[in-house]
């Protein structure tokens, strides 16, 4: 019973990473230095020497009284370029210099 527990929570634990991956496409995972940063891409999505244009949601405006909410405005950092394919799930890009980007800025392709 055990081992069914644990093969269970195990397959539950795999299928949900990959359905949080398909979520965050774009996003910046780990900063790895002033300028550059793993950022959840899919292999197939870019190549090395893509162009992409960073930004962040800016939601400042949160009225938690209003039930729905209010909306964010995405707003433009800049560019950045593929640097390198680091295996099906990661791209380690490179900003451009007056980039200002943190863990959850995200990119897009041009």
């Amino acid at each position: 019973m055990k081992f069914l527990s644990a093969f269970t929570f195990t397959a539950l634990l795999i299928f949900s990473s990959c359905a949080h991956h398909s979520n965050m496409r774009g996003t910046v995972a780990m900063k790895v230095s002033d300028r550059e940063a793993h950022v959840c891409m899919n292999k197939d999505d870019v190549k090395v020497g893509d162009r992409l244009t960073a930004y962040f949601s800016d939601c400042q405006n949160k009225n938690y009284n209003d039930v729905y909410g209010s909306p964010c405005v995405k707003t433009e950092l800049g560019g950045a370029t593929v640097k390198k394919i680091l295996n099906d799930h990661y791209s380690l890009v490179e900003f451009d210099n007056d980039v200002k980007f943190s863990e959850g800025t995200f990119v897009e392709k041009k």
